[in-house]
């Protein structure tokens, strides 16, 4: 028998070596496996924001958490069409990055699932679903821009909408609030804010100040750093972009309250990747995009880093209003229709 020994020690041995090579390969195919899963892994994202600022979000996202994300860059009637397309297959996207009244949409469609954590109960009630099937990331409000010598003379004077109509002679330029989706959501929302009535008041006194209706918000602005216009009524972002040019006009944020137009995301409900889709709504929600969309001049409000947000020239923070902001995109042109013929034309047809 013992003569055998040393052959069971070498059998015994061999099978042993044998048994650890193989678990040892196994373990490495495990690993092997896990990162071609991690490189395969994935979020696509369908966004309105400019393609530049998806292609620095997905690098961004990717340098800081080696996890990728494709953001297909849409506009709004590109959502509007996949929303509209009643699909809820896997081609769909796992996130949404839209305006707020097509995130609505969305979710009244049963497109969205709710997502939560600490990151986004950072931001205001106002600027996120009340069941979590949408957030808010940023928004442009609507705001005064004043020309350097009318602020001189009435700056001071100049802090409430109603205080546009304190001079006479004072030249407003103001948006054609039938021409765009952030004017007719400033209409909505002062419509909402005052009243039908009051609103129509309120903008047919503006109108006897203004000499031509601006159809986009940047010759507004031009106007009023021109001289041509003491007051403009034009959105943030635009107004923002000409002071870092050097524009000769000053901001001031209403102090009665404003409207703004909201960009949010949400996830969908044929998103597979909890993990994944949670990690980049709240690094959405990050001070890592500020830098980003700053590269591409879009000085936005942040919803979660409001500490960011700029002040206006005597030092004022921006001011909401808190609205509901309930209508639909239908609720809002027929509110644009009557804006044409109860105050542009003064009439109806």
């Amino acid at each position: 028998m013992r003569k055998y020994l040393p052959v069971m020690a070498v059998v015994v041995f061999v099978v042993a070596l044998l048994g650890l090579s193989n678990y040892i390969w196994i373990g490495q195919e495990q690993v092997r496996a896990e990162r071609i899963r991690e490189a395969e892994r994935h979020l696509v994202v369908y966004s309105d924001m400019p393609i530049d600022v998806n292609n620095d979000l997905a690098k961004k996202f990717y340098e800081q958490t080696h996890l990728r994300v494709q953001i297909i860059t849409k506009n709004d009637g590109d959502i509007q069409s996949y929303l509209k397309s009643n699909s809820k297959d896997t081609a769909d996207p796992d996130i949404l990055i839209a305006v707020q009244p097509l995130l609505q949409t969305a979710a009244k469609q049963g497109r969205l699932k709710p997502y939560a954590s600490e990151a986004t109960d950072q931001v205001a009630y106002a600027h996120k679903d009340a069941d979590g099937y949408w957030v808010g990331l940023w928004y442009d409000p609507m705001v005064l821009v004043i020309s350097r010598e009318y602020y001189a003379h009435h700056g001071l004077q100049l802090q409430n909408w109603n205080d546009l109509l304190a001079d006479p002679d004072v030249r407003i330029a103001f948006p054609d609030l039938a021409a765009t989706d952030i004017a007719g959501d400033f209409l909505c929302t002062f419509v909402e804010i005052y009243g039908q009535e009051n609103a129509m008041r309120y903008f047919k006194n503006i109108q006897r100040h203004v000499a031509v209706y601006s159809k986009s918000m940047t010759p507004a602005v031009w106007r009023v750093a021109s001289g041509e216009a003491d007051v403009g009524v034009v959105d943030a972002v635009t107004a923002r972009q000409l002071v870092k040019d050097a524009a000769p006009i000053y901001i001031l944020y209403p102090q009665d309250g404003t409207s703004c137009w909201l960009v949010g995301a949400g996830v969908t409900v044929t998103c597979q990747d909890e993990e994944l889709s949670g990690k980049f709504m709240d690094w959405l929600l990050s001070k890592d995009t500020i830098d980003i969309l700053r590269k591409s001049h879009l000085y936005l409000d942040y919803t979660a880093n409001r500490q960011g947000n700029e002040l206006d020239a005597k030092g004022q923070q921006l001011v909401l209003f808190q609205a509901q902001k309930n209508y639909t995109e239908q609720g809002r042109k027929e509110m644009q229709d009557w804006w044409i013929k109860m105050v542009r034309f003064g009439k109806e047809s």
